[in-house]
């Protein structure tokens, strides 16, 4: 009995845990839920029940990210090597970043996600923000750029490329690019002590902290995708034409947008879908074939992922219309 009284006291709530770690409820159930950092215990009555593991972990996975570490990378370390890694943040203390870290952001949704904002997101500055190349260049002599931030469809040598003009357009010594498709060897080749590569989507919190982490190369890592593996000797074929797309980029933005205004969150998660899809069928498209049998392949993937998205294309159309929203 003794032993059961102990345990019961080691167990806290969820409203204390949130109250030792700093962290709100929200933020607890969605590291939870999302991305199986702890795994609380259900009361008899259906509460949730932390052990003293849980809000130690919990601690240091606010230390980590609150220094610019993203919860997708250490959720599922376990406590010994989050403390390690918390040492090691600790030595950094010394180097401490800039009170102001000058940001342009070039993409089609990252910059009104940053426009739409309304949290202090100190020490970051946006000074440049568009969706259109040609006046983002135009812009970049009205600030001093620290770190450049750019989304990209399919990440390949070109976008790698691009990515270096810019910054040497914009005299940025940091970048952060953000992708949504591309092959292991082409992320690696990216990704490097100047620039943090994210796979989308993502949010305003985590291109912050991937710009924290740019400022701090030591912290910064790269970014780790699995080598496709195609199946071997198959005839690949899809009946049907490649369906035209029903939105732009402009439009998918609006629509990504509109769920603020609304007590859904549907049109921005088909907006992504609907995006992402896009951009894996372009990049389907160029990728490049080892021969015949590599070039069917792709031709069945481009197809089917046409075909798809035209069905998805199809779903936001239908919730915009019930939800009233103009695009």
């Amino acid at each position: 009995m003794a032993a059961t009284g102990r345990k019961q006291e080691d167990e806290y709530g969820i409203g204390a845990v949130a109250r030792m770690t700093g962290l709100s409820d929200h933020v607890i159930r969605v590291w939870e839920r999302r991305y199986g950092a702890i795994v609380a215990r259900r009361a008899p009555n259906g509460r949730r029940m932390y052990s003293a593991a849980d809000v130690e972990k919990l601690r240091l996975l606010k230390t980590l990210t609150d220094n610019g570490v993203s919860i997708g990378q250490v959720a599922a370390e376990s406590v010994d090597a989050l403390r390690e890694r918390s040492r090691s943040m600790g030595a950094l203390g010394s180097a401490a970043l800039p009170e102001r870290i000058g940001v342009a952001v070039l993409g089609d949704f990252l910059p009104g996600q940053f426009a739409e904002h309304d949290r202090d997101i100190a020490p970051v500055d946006i000074v440049v923000a568009d969706n259109s190349r040609d006046t983002f260049v135009a812009d970049l002599v009205r600030d001093d750029v620290d770190v450049l931030v750019v989304e990209t469809a399919v990440l390949d040598s070109g976008a790698v490329e691009r990515l270096r003009g810019l910054m040497e357009q914009a005299g940025a010594s940091k970048a952060v690019l953000v992708y949504n498709f591309g092959r292991s060897r082409d992320i690696s080749m990216a990704g490097d002590s100047d620039v943090v590569v994210l796979r989308a989507p993502v949010n305003v919190n985590d291109v912050c902290a991937a710009i924290v982490r740019a400022c701090m190369p030591t912290v910064a890592t790269r970014a780790k995708a699995r080598e496709p593996v195609a199946e071997k000797g198959t005839e690949w074929a899809v009946p049907g034409e490649i369906p035209a797309r029903r939105f732009n980029q402009q439009q998918l933005t609006k629509l990504a947008r509109a769920s603020t205004a609304i007590d859904c969150e549907c049109p921005h998660h088909l907006a992504q879908l609907v995006g992402d899809l896009t951009a894996f069928e372009v990049y389907s498209a160029q990728c490049a074939n080892r021969d015949e049998d590599d070039a069917r392949l792709h031709r069945y993937l481009h197809q089917t992922t046409a075909q798809a998205r035209a069905l998805i294309e199809e779903a936001l159309e239908r919730v915009a219309v019930a939800e009233g929203i103009d695009y």
